[in-house]
């Protein structure tokens, strides 16, 4: 490179504002910023090379920057480390693109942070005691951690065990962890990340729902032994949402569709529902529709195990996450593949909430519920 070039690293529409005089330094009609940034990986005026990742990529720095920037270089470059006196310093325990954008940081407080680099930008931010980098880092990641990334990153802070990306990773996990467990990058878990899940007190879905996707995972994962899993999914838990309670009265009778409409300032995260069932088969498989006006928004069959013949039973039902939006029907149709011709019911069912009503379909003249409670939660604004 040569050293009286600052465009190198510049995009080639840029380059042509940033040549040097014939015979003279710098050019001074653009702005201060971007004289600075063309001195990332400059030789112009470097004093120091790194030797970057496995590959040894040599960067060139400027001491001076490096020290006004961070206690670390200050400490590395005027203290008695032998760096000090070194004019190549390997770093081994990064990638040249990760240096980089550090680099870019120092220079001119610029960072091209994405949610494939902000993990490690964090990591190095911490150990060159960057604090306003690290800050931005942890800014940007609890912005963008959302569904379709958290697995994924909550596997990578394996290596780190950050807690807020634990934290806010394993909230969206155990909010609809069947969105999750159907997802592509379930089956790649590493065995501890799967056992983080699976140990939560709160999540919602039923332990059964944890078994099948144990053992959807055992198929990617053949040399995994299961048993600690298992008897980790066998601890007492609770869901991590609320349980909106039916009220009426008991009957035995054939059971109607649910049509209801939600009266609340927000709308409402959906999970689940309670299912009354008496039957004398030991597996009864129960099919679940869920409509929003004339559009079906899910529908799941669920073998639930029938462990006591003699008394009513409620089946927890649970599925991936659906939004109930104000002022919307929805309509809840529950089917039983058995002999169950006459069903528990709630006639006339009604709810006891501060805030949230739901009003139901008064074009039946009477409403036979085999639906108990719903699993929900409020989505705050």
């Amino acid at each position: 490179m040569d050293p009286t070039n600052l465009t190198g690293m510049l995009p080639a529409a840029e380059q042509s504002s940033y040549s040097m005089e014939s015979g003279s330094g710098l050019r001074y009609d653009v702005p201060f910023i971007k004289r600075r940034e063309a001195l990332i990986n400059n030789q112009f005026q470097s004093d120091v090379t790194f030797l970057v990742g496995e590959k040894r990529q040599p960067i060139y720095a400027h001491k001076l920057l490096l020290i006004i920037a961070s206690e670390y270089f200050n400490a590395m470059f005027n203290g008695n480390f032998k760096e000090s006196s070194s004019e190549q310093i390997e770093v081994l325990d990064m990638e040249a693109d990760i240096f980089l954008d550090i680099l870019r940081f120092i220079y001119c407080g610029k960072v091209r942070m994405t949610v494939e680099n902000a993990l490690e930008i964090y990591v190095h931010a911490q150990k060159y005691m960057l604090n306003e980098l690290r800050r931005r880092a942890v800014s940007f990641l609890e912005k963008h951690i959302n569904a379709c990334n958290a697995l994924k990153i909550f596997a990578q802070n394996r290596q780190y065990e950050f807690s807020f990306i634990n934290e806010k990773c394993l909230a969206l996990i155990r909010r609809n962890p069947l969105g999750f467990f159907h997802s592509d990058d379930f089956c790649g878990l590493d065995r501890k990340s799967l056992e983080i899940i699976f140990a939560s007190r709160k999540i919602n879905c039923t332990d059964e729902q944890l078994f099948q996707a144990l053992r959807e995972w055992k198929k990617c994962n053949e040399q995994e032994s299961l048993t600690e899993l298992q008897l980790i999914i066998s601890a007492k838990r609770s869901y991590n949402c609320s349980k909106l309670r039916f009220f009426g009265n008991m009957s035995l009778s054939e059971h109607t569709d649910l049509k209801f409409s939600v009266d609340h300032s927000h709308s409402l995260s959906f999970f689940g529902i309670g299912v009354f069932v008496k039957s004398p088969e030991t597996v009864v498989s129960i099919e679940v529709e869920i409509a929003e006006n004339l559009d079906t928004l899910n529908h799941v069959r669920i073998d639930y195990e029938n462990r006591d013949f003699s008394a009513v039973s409620v089946a927890d039902l649970f599925f991936e996450e659906l939004i109930l939006k104000p002022g919307e029907w929805y309509t809840i149709s529950v089917t039983f593949i058995s002999d169950m011709e006459r069903c528990f019911t709630i006639t006339n069912p009604q709810i006891c909430h501060d805030k949230l009503k739901l009003f139901f379909d008064n074009n039946y003249n009477t409403i036979r519920s085999v639906i108990s409670h719903l699993y929900c939660e409020e989505i705050r604004k």
